[in-house]
């Protein structure tokens, strides 16, 4: 099978709808699949898959966050030529009312053409809104509709009713996984991981206010901030003099580096406010071996129901999320019980499982 795997966020940066992206083709490539991936700007070439720049990207501020998307009238020429220039069985439209990349893709797309949605909004979404009115004949054509997970299902049924399937994010378990070459304590050192981008909704904020409570009850705790655009000196102001030494501060790092810190941490915790339909982090955590905190909203809650290696905390609340990572910390048998339950509900997230669905629902 011939498949267009379509991106409207470029592909020079790093987010949660391009690894989903980047995860697929390189699946569907081992399972002998051709696979071609449309977006924005240049980037890291996926493993058996070729790569075609849809154009120059521009910084949009969406989401509470900043998406980085093509929208040059020469965008739309350039995405119909790449899928009207070879001859595809399938293009897999993510986020199909991003425009122009994605929007246009599912007009020019003269093949089988289905659609993921990713975003899940607590409140309205306004992009949602416009975009099923100015694009609703371009929905409708849509053969397949799929939602990687039932808020992001509820967010886009909102707004442009009918039938979706849930295909949820995957992760990669020959790269995310308990790893025998790095320990987990680091001379005694109880380590914390934070991982995101350096935006409020992340919520970084609260963790940095129960750090202090956490580091009350366990004196020996480490906490590593990994995510483009913080500073040491940034994310050390708001903590006591004290303790500012116990929090490292990383930036960015590659996927090796990503693994292995995940590996290496006795607690992951992602505190995001919202704006988190799923959550990769807290699966890529799991199938690396590391308990989970998270908050509470709706994309975190399902993904710990359906693998339970993690436990949350009330939303935007320090002290609840103190006393949950203090529980975890203090408690090695509550430590062992969530990392063998994350690893065994993990599985369900495996690439290889998600790509037979996937090919299923591109042959039906």
């Amino acid at each position: 099978m011939k498949i267009a795997i379509v991106s409207p966020y470029s592909w020079a940066y790093p987010g949660g709808v391009n690894n989903h992206i980047e995860g697929l083709a390189r699946q569907m490539a081992v399972r002998g699949h051709e696979v071609v991936v449309i977006a924005p700007d240049e980037g890291t070439a996926v493993d058996g898959a070729r790569f075609i720049s849809a154009g120059r990207s521009l910084a949009l501020r969406a989401n509470g966050s900043i998406a980085h998307v093509a929208v040059a009238p020469g965008t739309r020429r350039r995405v119909c030529q790449a899928l009207l220039s070879e001859s595809f069985d399938v293009a897999h439209v993510h986020e199909p009312l991003v425009p122009m990349v994605s929007t246009s893709a599912v007009r020019a797309a003269r093949c089988k053409v289905g659609g993921t949605f990713h975003a899940g909004r607590e409140s309205a979404s306004i992009a949602y809104r416009l975009g099923s009115a100015l694009f609703r004949r371009r929905i409708e054509r849509l053969d397949f509709r799929i939602a990687v997970s039932e808020p992001a299902r509820l967010t886009a049924s909102r707004y442009m009713p009918g039938e979706y399937e849930i295909v949820p994010n995957g992760v990669d378990m020959s790269r995310f996984n308990p790893r025998t070459d790095v320990a987990k304590s680091r001379g005694g050192d109880r380590e914390i991981l934070f991982i995101g981008r350096n935006e409020p909704r992340k919520g970084l904020d609260t963790l940095l206010e129960a750090f202090p409570l956490i580091c009350d009850e366990v004196p020996t705790c480490r906490l590593s901030v990994i995510g483009a655009g913080f500073t040491s000196e940034g994310v050390r102001r708001s903590l006591p003099h004290g303790l500012r030494d116990r929090v490292t501060v990383l930036g960015y790092v590659n996927n090796e580096e990503l693994q292995a810190h995940y590996a290496s941490s006795d607690i992951f915790c992602s505190p995001a406010h919202g704006g988190e339909s799923f959550g990769i982090v807290l699966i890529e955590s799991m199938a690396s071996g590391t308990p989970v905190v998270a908050s509470d909203i709706p994309g975190y809650s399902e993904v710990v129901k359906q693998a339970p290696g993690g436990l949350l905390f009330k939303n935007g609340d320090s002290r609840d999320l103190a006393r949950v990572t203090v529980n975890i910390l203090q408690d090695d048998a509550l430590r062992a019980k969530l990392r063998e339950a994350g690893l065994e509900g993990v599985r369900q997230f495996s690439w290889e499982r998600l790509a037979e669905r996937l090919e299923r629902i591109y042959s039906a």
